[in-house]
């Protein structure tokens, strides 16, 4: 190995750490700063915020069997979450059929076993409920998610 290349090697090794200690420096420097995090956090951000529309059913009421022959109630309150004006409108024209899955889908029930499930159970149940419903009208289900805003037993 000649002194040329040896005196070439050891400049691209030196213009390399100082380019990468420069970039170190200025990219540390961006990174504390707050315009340049706020300018980092858009950068990767969605651009497109995703607006949430609920669709309200009130006062659900729904008879279930009662031991002794005694009968019992639920009352419900549901929320349907929606992601556009078109579902939201889609969700309210279909009330009719999402009212009548809840009660087919409880009504069947025990009040012990309706009573002993979780909310999270219930909410299961009422999505598999609708999404069969909207499958026989050879429908899509225009909302995203069903929320219990209100669940009283009698």
């Amino acid at each position: 190995m000649n002194t040329k290349t040896l005196l070439f090697g050891v400049i691209i090794a030196l213009v390399t750490a100082v380019l990468a200690a420069g970039l170190t420096v200025v990219g540390t420097h961006l990174l504390r700063s707050d315009e340049s995090a706020n300018a980092l956090t858009k950068l990767f951000s969605s651009s497109k915020t995703q607006a949430v529309e609920f669709v309200e059913i009130k006062n659900l009421v729904i008879t279930l069997k009662g031991s002794n022959r005694t009968e019992r109630y639920l009352l419900l309150e549901l929320n349907l979450a929606t992601s556009s004006p078109e579902n939201t409108r889609k969700s309210e024209e279909m009330i009719p059929a999402i009212r009548g899955a809840t009660v087919s889908l409880l009504s069947d029930m025990e009040y012990s076993a309706v009573r002993a499930l979780t909310v999270n159970e219930l909410h299961n149940k009422l999505k598999a409920a609708y999404d069969a419903r909207f499958s026989s009208l050879n429908m899509t289900v225009p909302f995203d998610d069903v929320i219990i805003s209100k669940m009283v037993f009698q």
